[in-house]
């Protein structure tokens, strides 16, 4: 096949009996101002671009010999030095130039990213001018507007990362036209005009995927599919759909002002309102419908999909009842200037001002609703709220709840539970401690492990809720009637984007171990309340735990442990526990009882008061014996739920963990802070003169 030439001058392609040489002295001074290089022998022009250059050439000889010769140079350089003016005033610049740029193929034939061929099934696209500047900007690579690629690599009028990584030049150099270079000069002031911010959702390639989770709280797919619900939003001069999107989660995941977050984003700060408001009205009829809601999933979905297994042994009777989760939840606000409303807002168990969301889930934490919000005074407690949602049918509520389905409260829905049971429902509750005294019976106590076994995953999902850092700061008066709207947009989001709670649920096993053991007496109380051991210190023996006393204490596992704790929750507690009772030295120190060699008692300190120091016995195996019995006969703490069987305090844990399995793999780290003197303390309102800052304040 002949090789195909194109004439240097038009760029156009020369046939074979189309091709002429330079060889013209002349002829080449004129090509040379034209082109603006040096003409290389390889050169050929087309006989159309011949003729207008020799017509050129004959004029400028015209003009040479009706001029006199005023100096004594040669012919030849005064010819070269006019023709080269006429030239100059003919060609004023020309068409193309070459530059040292790398380029990418300029073919409409196959993709210029993974080469594949198009056709009629895989049909290619025009790459957009803002793809082209993307392409010079991140690769250095120069792109021809009639080149093409597949469409899967196109994300907006953006290349996504993955095509610019795979994107490769075809040359190291490319012939450029005065318009190829405006128009990339154009475009690279455009792309750097909206990229002057940092934050920029137009254009995906920009913001990686932690910048995503950072801001938003989602991933970049995810940000992608939420941006499908906001079909009724329209792009406008100041900002996209996305940029709207991109300002809405920002504001719900960092919590900053609309002024601040108009500077990140380049916007007015009535722009970031407008924004904000446009994108909850229209997220509120997209796409809350759909995830929130006690219309959004069926009664028998929900105990099918969101109800765990230790939940239905331990509560339901029947496999079509569900099992709920209720809780209220505070967002603080400021304080109003409405006398009226700064009263019905103020709590007084928090001494601020707030609003009260409530917040109904299944026991693998998904979000099956979000009541509210409600005024914080003393009139809208738990209780109250419960009542006024049931009897008002808030979002048709009596019709989703069954008969005999299960609600698991806490202590504060206490006036309400008669109501609920009066309306058909089962109420699961913890045991209020009887005026008077200090300690639940061990009935008690077990039957309100059984209730926090469950209950946990409502304290979670307000966690997550203030994840998003808009709820936990103080929400501004202005932003106070869309708190409701906000919170429910949110809950949305969990329920769609992220994992439950509860993944990988237990099984039923773990449920009958509780039901077995809630039913069961703690033997170790009763001896020690009829040895009177709680007041007797003469029969214990001080020892050190690290010594060669204790060389009989059986070895545990993990799984020895979460057996006798049936939860995690208190071995999460057991190293910041025991840090608190090792002293300089290493040395945890306990008693041993005189008359029992394998009964225990340790004095720990409360976390949560200084005042309080909480007792506790274990009555355990020697090794000789673990292979017939089980480790630990008993337990039995004189803090409030100390004597349940049905797992064991964050106390008794925290010693059994220590004993067990700690000191033998010596892998407990000192506290951070430990020894840290860069913290004063105040005695009796004097400021200590060991330390550095006072009493309110620590130094970076």
């Amino acid at each position: 096949m002949t090789k195909s030439i194109n004439c240097c001058l038009c760029k156009k392609r020369c046939q074979l009996n189309n091709r002429r040489r330079c060889f013209s002295g002349v002829l080449k001074t004129f090509l040379t101002e034209k082109l603006q290089r040096c003409v290389k022998d390889t050169d050929r022009l087309c006989a159309s671009c011949t003729a207008k250059l020799y017509k050129q050439v004959k004029n400028c000889n015209k003009t040479i010999r009706s001029r006199s010769i005023e100096t004594n140079n040669s012919l030849e350089n005064n010819v070269e030095h006019i023709l080269g003016a006429c030239a100059a005033n003919v060609f004023t610049s020309p068409k193309s130039i070459r530059l040292e740029i790398k380029s990418a193929p300029k073919t409409h034939r196959y993709c210029i990213v993974c080469k594949k061929e198009g056709n009629t099934r895989h049909r290619l696209v025009t790459i957009t001018s803002e793809a082209r500047t993307q392409s010079f900007i991140e690769k250095g690579i120069f792109i021809n507007q009639k080149s093409r690629c597949c469409k899967i690599h196109m994300e907006s009028r953006f290349f996504k990362i993955q095509a610019l990584d795979v994107l490769q030049s075809s040359k190291q150099h490319e012939y450029f036209s005065r318009t190829d270079i405006t128009g990339l000069l154009n475009d690279l002031r455009t792309i750097m005009k909206m990229t002057s911010s940092r934050l920029n959702f137009d254009i995906p390639a920009l913001m990686t995927e932690e910048n995503y989770n950072d801001l938003t709280g989602l991933s970049k797919e995810q940000f992608c599919d939420l941006l499908g619900y906001m079909s009724t939003v329209r792009s406008s001069g100041v900002r996209s759909v996305r940029t709207c999107l991109g300002v809405f989660l920002t504001k719900l995941r960092v919590g900053l002002s609309n002024k601040i977050l108009g500077t990140v984003f380049g916007l007015k700060t009535s722009q970031v309102q407008r924004i904000i408001h446009a994108a909850r009205r229209t997220l509120m009829e997209t796409f809350v419908p759909h995830t929130l809601g006690f219309q959004h999933i069926s009664h028998e979905d929900f105990v099918k999909k969101h109800t765990t297994p230790v939940a239905k042994q331990l509560f339901t009777t029947d496999p079509r009842q569900a099992v709920i989760v209720l809780d209220g939840t505070y967002i603080f606000i400021q304080k109003s200037s409405d006398y009226h409303f700064q009263r019905m807002s103020y709590s007084m168990h928090k001494h601020r001002p707030l609003v009260k969301p409530m917040i109904v889930v299944g026991t693998d934490g998904y979000i099956l609703s979000i009541l509210g919000p409600y005024f914080a005074d003393g009139h809208n407690n738990d209780a109250s709220i419960t009542k006024h949602a049931i009897t008002n049918n808030l979002e048709n509520i009596t019709a989703w709840l069954k008969d005999d389905d299960i609600c698991i409260v806490d202590r504060g829905f206490r006036d309400a539970v008669q109501y609920l049971e009066d309306q058909g429902y089962m109420v699961k509750m913890p045991v209020c401690i009887v005026k008077g005294k200090k300690q639940l019976t061990t009935n008690e106590a077990n039957l309100t492990r059984l209730v926090t076994k469950c209950r946990w995953v409502v304290e979670s999902t307000n966690a997550r809720l203030k994840q998003f850092h808009f709820f936990e700061k103080v929400v501004p008066n202005t932003m106070i009637s869309s708190i409701g709207d906000l919170v429910k947009i949110t809950g949305g989001i969990l329920n769609k984007y992220k994992r439950p709670l509860v993944s990988n649920p237990e099984n039923e096993e773990v449920a009958k171990k509780m039901l077995d053991r809630s039913v069961l007496e703690n033997s170790l109380q009763t001896y020690v309340e009829e040895n009177n051991l709680i007041r007797r210190r003469t029969v214990y023996l001080p020892i050190n735990a690290s010594g060669t006393v204790l060389e009989n204490f059986p070895k545990l596992t993990e799984e020895m442990l979460r057996d006798i704790t049936l939860g995690i929750y208190q071995l999460k507690q057991a190293p910041g526990y025991t840090r608190e009772h090792l002293s300089e030295s290493g040395n945890y120190e306990l008693l041993l009882c005189k008359d029992s060699e394998t009964l225990l008692q340790v004095k720990i300190q409360s976390r949560h008061s200084k005042s309080t120091i909480h007792t506790l016995w274990i009555d355990y195996n020697d090794r000789s014996s673990e292979v017939t019995q089980k480790p630990v006969n008993g337990w039995y703490c004189t803090c409030k739920v100390g004597a349940r069987m049905v797992g064991c305090c964050a106390h008794v844990a925290s010693v059994l963990w220590y004993l067990g399995l700690e000191r033998h793999m010596k892998s407990l780290k000192p506290s951070r802070l430990s020894g840290n003197t860069s913290i004063s303390y105040a005695h009796t309102g004097t400021l200590s003169d060991n330390h550095s800052t006072s009493a309110a304040g620590i130094e970076e």
